[in-house]
């Protein structure tokens, strides 16, 4: 196994480096343990304007992002370590998903953890859920991660999922919500995120007869910067790839959005349409707000508009 010793808490940075090593290590075990800034990270197949308050992230600093694997909405902060562990499979494309759980789970049980696996392949305790996972796969290669809520805001992910005052028709793949809790406080744990993090590698590495601690050298560095600005920085990346969806602006007149490739296509409103200018851009807070504010609109229509 190949433990990756990685400190940097960039959000693009950490989703362009567990592409790089899929790609780079193609024999090997890997596995990285990594935290992230504040951000809102969403599966491949996700619509973004369904699944998260845009508004509420740009106000808090909140980084949006888009995963190589599919599954749910997740919300990151320094309260939250990830990990990643990539393995070949011999099997067909229908994985034992719980296969892929086993190490992280054993390693939890082993720290006097109480928890278990539920149906849906998280980890809760007491039933509150404090990790859920996901899988990319190519050919035979599989990556497998999830995310550890050990001590984070929890009020910064509910708000940052809060998307009440929206009405959008789309066939995307929806987050399923649960009830969530920190593990710290619900494990009465006595310890930092830090030692968390140094106590479930140890767990790991003992469990493996060889191991090789791994640091990223500046080609490695530099490889991964790259796909991180052409690729997971992206706005093509993080809003254009969500599918096809309408934005309801008012129901009983029929005034919709029409979003494609993550970027107003078409506004349905009347005859007047005082937003056309709007078309092209792409459906994101801080471009919407800012053409709004040039255009000088204040009726309730530009208030949906900014209010995403």
């Amino acid at each position: 196994m190949i433990f990756i010793k990685n400190k940097n808490t960039d959000v693009y940075f950490n989703l362009a480096m567990e592409e790089y090593f899929f790609e780079k290590f193609k024999k090997d075990e890997v596995f990285m343990l990594w935290i992230n800034e504040p951000s809102v990270v969403i599966g491949k197949h996700q619509n973004l304007i369904e699944e998260l308050n845009m508004k509420y992230c740009f106000e808090n600093n909140i980084k949006i992002a888009r995963r190589l694997s599919g599954g749910g909405t997740v919300v990151h902060d320094f309260g939250n370590l990830n990990y990643t562990y990539i393995t070949n499979t011999t099997g067909d494309t229908a994985l034992d998903f719980k296969e892929f759980l086993k190490p992280m789970y054993n390693a939890l049980l082993n720290l006097n953890i109480d928890a278990h696996i539920s149906p849906r392949n998280d980890f809760r305790v007491l039933e509150k859920k404090i990790c859920g996972h996901s899988q990319f796969m190519r050919k035979k290669r599989v990556l497998h991660h999830g995310c550890i809520l050990f001590d984070s805001n929890l009020d910064n992910l509910r708000n940052a999922l809060n998307v009440e005052n929206k009405k959008i028709i789309s066939k995307s793949a929806k987050s399923v919500k649960s009830s969530v809790a920190n593990l710290k406080e619900i494990s009465k744990l006595d310890y930092e995120i830090s030692d968390f993090l140094e106590k479930l590698k140890t767990e790991i590495l003992k469990t493996q007869e060889n191991f090789e601690i791994y640091e990223l050298t500046k080609e490695d560095i530099l490889k991964i910067d790259k796909i991180k600005s052409e690729k997971y920085a992206t706005k093509d990346w993080i809003y254009g790839q969500s599918p096809k969806c309408t934005f309801i602006l008012d129901e009983e007149k029929d005034y919709t959005v029409e979003i494609e490739g993550g970027r107003i296509e078409k506004i349905n409103i009347g005859y007047d349409n005082k937003f056309e200018s709007l078309i092209g851009l792409y459906f994101e807070y801080e471009e919407i707000k800012n053409k709004i504010d040039e255009l000088n609109i204040k009726d309730d229509y530009a208030q949906k508009f900014i209010e995403i």
